[in-house]
């Protein structure tokens, strides 16, 4: 269970599909439930306005798509409701399919982790919590709770009784161990992302930047992601603001989120023609600029809860050959600087990096594409990562059902 999974074409990462598939072929049946409407736009894909209910198989994973509300960026009203019409139709989908061995249910959004006990109690299985993010203390640091009130201690003592029920409970990241734990976890267990190797292409990196209009001997920055109050492109804004004109830097952003209007708008008032704002693009797409690219931008505002975990898009980097450049401190910060890349905390320092880069010759960049990319391997190999959650789901099944 878990809400957004990206359809087919669509942008987005989803390192789970990865998984899942990784699993089929070790043979294992997945049956995913999740909602095609992308997190990142809000909206549905033409061909999946099919009713309450549709199905097709992805990689060898039976995908069950259940329908949500709409509007999840534009207030918290709408997003609520989208969170709760999700848990409702999954839950009923998920009642329909044929009883499962295990069931494994991904957090954020918090009313989706209620559904492991109550599936594994219909069904008589095993289930595992995955916590990507912990809630409600996440939605205090990108400004949607606000911290003590009533909403959040009553979502708090919901997160707490589901995760203090939970038999093992799963987590991206090391620093997020303790952060569940204080919840009450009793069992924890480290999932990490997944990097795979990203081809060089120097046809493709040739005819991203001709369409892009930037020419070789340019250094491009890549932002690749949501464009979200909890991102804090306006670090960014004030970086390229103050770099000096003669530095041979573009950075292109492509994503889309709560913030990319307010994003563009800074943009053409400030005159920045060094920034491309794209929309946002497939997996192909994000091959394309990945490619074209010479270093990665991993942009969050800085916040205690941020600085335990590693976002899709910075193992992309890695898999694409990209060392990247963070404001997060942390083991964001420690994977950037270990991987070839740097951490920056202010847009002074983030001014400093991004005309460092530009300076430097295209052999010492590309040295540091390959320490970043061998790196991603070492660390967050696929075939590591597969086995890892495959040990987690055979020890769940070894256990006897708790509930």
């Amino acid at each position: 269970m878990y809400q957004h999974a990206p359809t087919p074409g669509a942008p987005g990462i989803y390192r789970h599909r990865r998984y899942f598939s990784g699993l089929v072929e070790r043979g294992w049946a997945v049956d995913l439930v999740s909602t095609p409407r992308n997190y990142m736009t809000g909206t549905v894909p033409g061909d999946y306005h099919r009713g309450l209910f549709s199905s097709e198989t992805i990689e060898g994973i039976a995908h069950h798509w259940v329908w949500t509300p709409g509007g999840i960026h534009r207030s918290r009203g709408a997003r609520v409701a989208n969170y709760a019409g999700f848990a409702t139709a999954a839950a009923l989908r998920a009642l329909t399919l044929p009883r499962p061995d295990v069931v494994l249910v991904s957090s954020p959004p918090l009313p989706v982790a209620g559904l492991g006990p109550l599936l594994a109690r219909r069904f008589g299985c095993p289930w595992l919590l995955e916590i990507r993010d912990v809630w409600p203390e996440s939605a205090v640091s990108v400004g949607w709770l606000r911290s003590g009130g009533v909403a959040y201690q009553l979502l708090g003592r919901f997160a707490r009784s589901i995760t203090q029920r939970a038999p093992i409970v799963i987590v991206p990241t090391p620093g997020l161990e303790p952060l569940v734990r204080a919840h009450g976890a009793r069992e924890v267990r480290i999932l990490p992302g997944i990097v795979r190797a990203l081809r060089p292409d120097p046809e493709r990196r040739n005819l991203t930047r001709t369409r892009l209009g930037i020419s070789d001997d340019r250094c491009v920055f890549l932002y690749l992601g949501a464009i979200g109050v909890a991102n804090g492109l306006d670090l960014l804004l004030e970086a390229m603001e103050s770099l000096p004109a003669h530095v041979a830097a573009h950075v292109v952003v492509a994503g889309d989120g709560s913030a990319r209007r307010s994003f563009a708008e800074a943009v053409a008032a400030r005159r920045l023609d060094r920034i491309i704002l794209l929309p946002p693009v497939d997996q192909d797409g994000a091959g394309d600029l990945l490619a074209a690219a010479d270093v990665g931008l991993h942009l969050l505002r800085q916040d205690p809860l941020f600085s335990s975990a590693l976002p899709s898009k910075a193992l992309e980097y890695l898999g694409a050959g990209l060392p990247f450049l963070t404001t997060v401190p942390g083991l964001p910060a420690e994977v950037a600087a270990a991987s070839g890349g740097a951490a920056v905390s202010s847009a002074a320092e983030l001014a400093r990096e991004l005309a460092r880069w530009a300076a430097a010759s295209t052999q010492e960049r590309q040295a540091r594409g390959r320490q970043a990319l061998q790196y991603g391997l070492e660390q967050f190999g696929l075939e590591r990562s597969v086995a890892r959650l495959e040990g987690l789901l055979e020890e769940a099944l070894a256990e006897r059902p708790r509930i």
